[in-house]
């Protein structure tokens, strides 16, 4: 399980992608944290989505449209 710090994680990727389509693994709807878009992520990638919104830090995914404009 993956935890909440307060400091970036160099082992950790820089923002985590969901898939636009439900599937068997990725149940779980969140939203981008730039434009909003539904993402759908697996239960691991949901409990830090929601530990990060709890403990009042923004919110840590992306789509890819705009993971790719804030790599640009």
């Amino acid at each position: 399980m993956t935890t909440v710090r307060s400091y970036m994680d160099q082992t950790q990727p820089a923002s985590i992608l969901g898939g636009s389509i439900m599937t068997d693994e990725n149940q779980h709807e969140i939203r981008c944290g730039m434009c909003a878009r539904e993402l759908y992520v697996d239960e691991d990638a949901y409990h830090y989505y929601s530990e990060a919104l709890l403990s009042g830090l923004d919110n840590p995914f992306r789509c890819e449209v705009c993971n790719d404009e804030y790599e640009s």
